[in-house]
């Protein structure tokens, strides 16, 4: 089988697909999910559960967002709607969906030190998603002034 740009796209939507599957897993067992990480954990041994509980679902919202963002952006570049308005703020959007998640596990590390790992690659996959986001928006300002010289 040759990869072609629809195998990407089809390959991605499911990865996404999948993503979500685990993202309402967890959202469905967290309780039951925290309850055994603190048995098991010795790290986690004096840990509150409701406060990981918490953790967990404040950022469910903006994961939630940003897997709804992303599945659109995908859709868009499977129908060669690629370097557009809509993809530029939904890149925006993910970048600051990565964002609010970093502030919360920052907040975190107040009662549990490895939400930091968490907010550290938070940030840098925002930090990536802008860079990308910057990069969508010059070459809609390119195609932009290309279609006007037509």
């Amino acid at each position: 089988m040759d990869w072609t740009h629809k195998n990407s796209i089809i390959l991605t939507k499911i990865c996404i697909i999948l993503f979500g599957i685990a993202y309402i897993a967890t959202v469905l067992t967290c309780p039951v999910l925290v309850r055994e990480y603190v048995a098991v954990s010795y790290t986690a041994e004096d840990l509150i559960p409701g406060l990981f509980m918490a953790t967990i679902y404040i950022c469910a919202v903006p994961v939630g967002i940003l897997l709804w963002k992303l599945w659109g952006l995908v859709v868009n570049i499977g129908e060669e709607k690629v370097f557009t308005a809509e993809n530029i703020r939904s890149l925006r959007g993910i970048s600051w969906m990565c964002f609010a998640v970093a502030a919360v596990t920052l907040a975190s590390t107040c009662y549990y030190l490895f939400w930091g790992i968490a907010s550290g690659l938070m940030v840098f996959m925002g930090l990536l998603i802008r860079v990308i986001k910057n990069t969508f928006e010059k070459a809609k300002e390119l195609k932009d002034e290309n279609d006007f010289t037509i």
